[in-house]
């Protein structure tokens, strides 16, 4: 990402909000990482977005097993089943997330054990 285009995104970003970016790295011509989320935070960070927080998003395996057998003979280069998500705040974090509202959430559900647990004492 070059910092004129993070420069713009983030000019056009209202003070006191986050903004979400999902990258993953590239190699170069020689086959060596050039660091992509970390060269992302950096432009960024230089446009006036502080760098926030970070999450793995992990990605489908699709066809990573056959792709990864010849890459790894060849160079041991592994394969990856992951992006970086990047947040970064422009402003204050609290006042951002006053701005984004309330958190919703569904139910969250337990490990699945196959025992049920009873509706009411009148079950037990």
């Amino acid at each position: 990402m070059s910092g004129s285009r993070s420069s713009d995104r983030v000019a056009r970003l209202r003070p006191n909000r986050f903004a979400v970016w999902v990258i993953g790295d590239v190699r170069d011509a020689e086959g060596f990482f050039v660091n992509l989320p970390g060269l992302t935070v950096e432009a960024f960070e230089a446009a006036g977005a502080r760098f926030y927080n970070d999450a793995i998003l992990v990605t489908a395996v699709g066809s990573l097993p056959i792709r990864v057998g010849r890459q790894f003979t060849a160079a041991r280069k592994l394969g990856r089943t992951h992006q970086n998500v990047l947040l970064f705040c422009k402003g204050d974090p609290r006042k951002a997330t006053e701005a984004c509202g309330p958190v919703e959430f569904g139910e969250i559900e337990g490990p699945d054990t196959g025992d049920e647990a009873p509706d009411s004492e009148e079950d037990q």
